[in-house]
């Protein structure tokens, strides 16, 4: 069994030669197995010409593309640290986790090129800079140039299952993000559960959707779908309508999206124009889907639906909700994934870490912890923040959920985001579970707004469909009918937005929400 990232792309190269491994339309690339091993070969060697040695970081500022592909398994041949980036940042952001990680190399694309002309200015201790596209500025070198300059055999580089292969830096739901380091061997083990979670095998042809540069589309589809032979397709980012012409065009049969993706595709207005027959599988992270969003899909698109639970800490896949779980355990995240053990423990007042077998009961809400073979090293030089999410060798999610009778898993929300009200505590997902079933509703998100009287208040922010006209009192009577909710749960405040902050995989960046409503009080 292959047991480095570098070696993934060798095993598929020499038992696939000819297979199609990589379509990338916007510059008209279509490369074989072999073809795509030989790219990588040649910028391997081009990095080591650079100087580029063992542990050294490799960053990327890139939309999907071909070149980020590339990059990845050449620095794991190599065995340097591949730290693809978030392309949201900012210059100032991204000169932060470009020193934090202290980065030797920095890929870049024509769409992203002032932000890094400004970060460049702002400071960063970047040795070299590789341009992806035509008209290379004059500090960068040309990425096509360094690949016609190389040689196409394999470098000859030891690099060991337990050498670091990825510095993935966390999402930022939160806050500042920290840098999440990952072993080969965590990887080729997780490609392992995803291929047995979404019965991936060689014919499939997986499109690429959400950004690689997140751990939700790279580890829980690209990579599988790559170590089993598979087609992958690239979309250089996501647009609803593209999506779905591709979808007819090659003859998708799985891929990776968000729900507020999947709610994007459904809503598109073009969508009844497209056949999507070839879709087999649709695998989703990052929330659950309502029940009205799972019966949609089910009823317009007919394929298959498997939900992800998982962080970018642990992989990042930690449990599962299965096909034929979809509509009866809606809402649920599951049950642990193989070779992995999931708990839920109660929590301590004084902040310290929960302890494992501190265990709640059935319907007890309290922590997430997992533990299991794909669970990261550590924080970069973060070794009290490590040390405290990894206490007593479990990896502690933040993640408040509680056991149904089956042993089922249902999350109610980050520990950070519970609301306590009048001494009352309220997880948002609830109220936003419910709120999304209103038939004008596209989008919500609900947090907590400091109050002198309750300590915190419930707020809503409501993206609604194109053309709605409802407002505060029809959603307040939405809630309030049936029965479905605590008249104490409900939002005390409405805020009508056009959208929401989210990061590159589609999670809601709550903290920005909470933040607006500090600086208005």
């Amino acid at each position: 069994m292959s047991t480095t990232v570098g070696e993934l792309v060798e095993w598929t190269a020499r038992n696939y030669p000819e297979k199609i491994g990589l379509i990338y339309r916007r510059k008209n690339q279509v490369w074989t197995y072999k073809q795509l091993d030989e790219q990588v070969n040649r910028f391997a060697n081009a990095l080591i010409g650079l100087g580029v040695r063992k542990g050294d970081i490799v960053s990327v500022f890139l939309y999907n593309t071909s070149e980020f592909v590339v990059a990845l398994f050449a620095a794991a041949k190599i065995g340097a640290v591949f730290n693809p980036i978030n392309y949201r940042l900012t210059a100032y952001e991204l000169q932060y986790i470009l020193n934090d990680a202290n980065s030797k190399v920095l890929l870049y694309e024509e769409q992203l090129k002032e932000t890094v002309h400004k970060t460049k200015e702002l400071g960063v201790k970047v040795e070299y800079y590789i341009f992806v596209d035509e008209q290379v500025p004059d500090y960068a070198c040309s990425f096509y140039e360094l690949l016609e300059e190389s040689e196409d055999r394999a470098p000859f580089v030891e690099v060991h299952e337990n050498d670091l292969y990825i510095m993935m830096y966390t999402s930022g739901t939160t806050g500042r993000p920290k840098g999440v380091l990952h072993r080969h061997r965590d990887m080729v083990h997780h490609n392992l559960l995803m291929m047995q979670c979404m019965g991936l095998n060689k014919n499939d042809i997986g499109l690429c959707v959400a950004p690689l540069n997140h751990t939700a589309e790279l580890h829980t589809s690209f990579f599988p779908r790559m170590q089993v032979g598979a087609t992958n397709v690239l979309l250089h980012s996501f647009q609803a309508e593209e999506v779905l012409a591709t979808i007819e065009k090659e003859k998708v049969t799985h891929l990776f999206a968000a729900p507020t993706m999947v709610n994007m595709l459904l809503n598109d207005p073009s969508f009844e124009r497209y056949d999507l027959s070839s879709l087999r599988l649709l695998g989703y992270g990052g929330a659950s889907m309502a029940p009205v969003l799972i019966r949609q899909f089910q009823e317009k698109v007919g394929a298959d639906l498997v939900q992800m639970y998982g962080l970018t800490e642990m992989g990042p896949v930690v449990t599962v909700l299965y096909p034929d779980e979809q509509l009866a355990r809606a809402g649920s995240a599951g049950k642990a994934v193989m070779t992995h053990e999931v708990r839920i423990v109660r929590t301590r007042e004084d902040g310290s870490p929960s302890h494992p077998d501190d265990i709640c009961g059935v319907g007890e809400i309290g922590e997430i912890i997992v533990r299991g073979p794909c669970m990261m090293l550590e924080y970069y030089k973060r070794p009290e923040a490590t040390e405290k999410a990894l206490a007593y060798g479990w990896y502690h999610t933040g993640d408040m959920a509680s056991y149904d009778e089956d042993g089922y898993i249902w999350i109610r929300d980050r520990i950070d985001h519970m609301i306590v009200s009048g001494a009352e505590n309220i997880f948002p997902r609830e109220v936003e579970d419910r709120l999304i079933e209103h038939p004008e509703v596209l989008e919500v998100a609900v947090v907590g707004k400091p109050d002198p009287t309750w300590g915190q208040i419930v707020v809503a922010y409501v993206v609604t469909k194109q053309g709605s006209a409802v407002d505060s009192k029809e959603l307040d009577a939405f809630l309030l009918s049936g029965g479905q909710l605590a008249k104490y749960k409900r939002p005390r405040e409405y805020y009508f937005v056009e959208r929401l902050p989210k990061t590159p995989s589609g999670k809601i960046q709550k903290f920005v929400l909470e933040k607006q409503l500090k600086e208005v009080q």
